[in-house]
């Protein structure tokens, strides 16, 4: 007589098969964490370093003066991983301004420290007086890592990845 034949894995092959996999999932999730607070962090300081490139574009092609700033309650404060980043033309006969473009604050735990309220490109791209400096990025405080984009008084960046802690 013919035996029935089976289909599906025994309780045992199953065990076996879920113990190996949350042995996986405890050894990757924790590296998958950090390659996720990295690949967040990469793309904010590109895209808030491409943002400060357009700022002195715009500065020289309008003719105008261009600031980028963290504003809160429609002043630009020390808040830089806090509030929006905003890009705004500034007309200087009227005191008035246009917003160009705006980046969205930094993701949570993260944190971003520049010396100043704001940075100000003048009309042929170059910083105002003595407004050149270094802005550090810093991720979650566990991390080895942090970016740090020195802008020189021409108005250009440098962006480089320091493999050590945070300063700030």
């Amino acid at each position: 007589m013919l035996s029935p034949q089976r289909n599906g894995f025994s309780l045992p092959e199953l065990m076996v098969t879920l113990a190996i996999l949350i042995i996986f999932a405890t050894v990757a999730v924790p590296a998958m964490a950090q390659f996720i607070d990295r690949q967040r962090a990469s793309a904010y300081i590109r895209q808030f370093s491409q943002h400060l490139a357009y700022a002195r574009v715009a500065a020289s092609s309008s003719n105008l003066p261009v600031q980028f700033c963290p504003m809160q309650n429609g002043q630009c404060s020390l808040a830089w991983q806090d509030a929006p980043l905003q890009l705004l033309l500034l007309y200087p006969n009227s005191n008035d301004s246009q917003l160009i473009r705006q980046l969205p604050a930094l993701p949570s735990g993260h944190n971003l420290v520049y010396n100043r309220k704001a940075i100000t490109f003048r009309r042929d791209g170059s910083l105002n007086g003595f407004e050149n400096g270094t802005f550090y990025y810093c991720p979650k405080p566990q991390h080895q890592w942090h970016y740090r984009l020195t802008v020189n008084q021409a108005g250009r960046g440098r962006l480089t990845e320091v493999h050590s802690a945070c300063p700030y």
